[in-house]
């Protein structure tokens, strides 16, 4: 779907421009030893419906996780860490990432992620939240009508009272 394309896009470079710190920002990646870090990768992990808006679109509720990586061998990793996941979670807010279907993220959520502590692995945290996507074609089901919008009052409307309708600004 061409929209979640723009979508993830337009998160990717949204979060390269406002973080230029984070040596890689991608989505739908996982790090692997040849990762340039800090990164930040980023997914939909959840889809439930949403209001229904009645324009033919649907409405999806989706929820975002974003993980963050940090070098472990840096002796500030869980400060650095922790910087940019606050720096993340200020660009989340009310962010729609300059898209029409997009309405603003809410439910904002990070965690540390603690790994196995024989391991390697960077300092992660994971940043969650929600935003209600409008996908699909809008679509107007019923035909033009011409000419303006009229108000008249009951018992002064239909055919024989056109001159008692009035325009919205006269009223």
């Amino acid at each position: 779907m061409s929209e979640l394309t723009t979508l993830h896009q337009a998160i990717t470079a949204t979060i390269k421009t406002a973080m230029p710190e984070l040596a890689s920002v991608d989505a739908y990646v996982a790090v692997d030893s040849s990762t340039a870090l800090p990164a930040l990768f980023h997914s939909i992990t959840a889809l439930r419906p949403a209001a229904d808006p009645g324009d033919g679109r649907a409405s999806i509720l989706a929820t975002f996780e974003a993980r963050l990586h940090v070098d472990a061998a840096d002796t500030q990793a869980p400060l650095r860490a922790v910087t940019l996941v606050t720096q993340l979670a200020v660009l989340l807010r009310k962010q729609f990432w300059e898209i029409d279907f997009v309405e603003a993220a809410n439910n904002i959520q990070a965690v540390p992620v603690f790994p196995d502590p024989n391991s390697a692995a960077p300092v992660t945290w994971q940043v969650k939240w929600e935003q209600v996507l409008r996908l699909g074609t809008l679509q107007w089901p019923w035909p033009d009508e011409p000419g303006p919008l009229a108000f008249a009052f009951s018992p002064d409307t239909g055919p024989g009272h056109e001159a008692d309708y009035q325009s919205p600004e006269d009223l």
